[in-house]
């Protein structure tokens, strides 16, 4: 009886627990922001970056604020990027 247990039980050990293959890892933020800042055509004077949700996907959520050359002070663009926390695709841009 003790010698079915023993290649048993290396059965158990040898095969691996969860999915097989890669798992997909998380953007950190600061790639995020690479990945968005692409798509910003004034220079930022600020940028925040916020971990959501759109349409059932978790994207960073990146927001650039700042002013085109040659604009007025109190105009001011507002640019936010929607980047794939996984695949680092842009979902969406929007902008004011």
């Amino acid at each position: 009886m003790r010698s079915l247990w023993v290649p048993l039980l290396l059965l158990v050990v040898a095969c691996p627990a969860g999915p097989v293959g890669p798992v997909e890892s998380q953007l950190t933020r600061e790639q995020a922001i690479e990945i968005a800042r692409q798509e910003v055509s004034f220079q930022p004077e600020s940028v925040e970056a916020v971990l959501s949700e759109s349409k059932g996907r978790p994207v960073w959520q990146v927001t650039f604020r700042g002013r085109l050359s040659g604009q007025p002070p109190g105009l001011f663009e507002t640019m936010i990027v929607e980047v794939d926390a996984y695949s680092g695709d842009v979902v969406s841009i929007s902008r004011t």
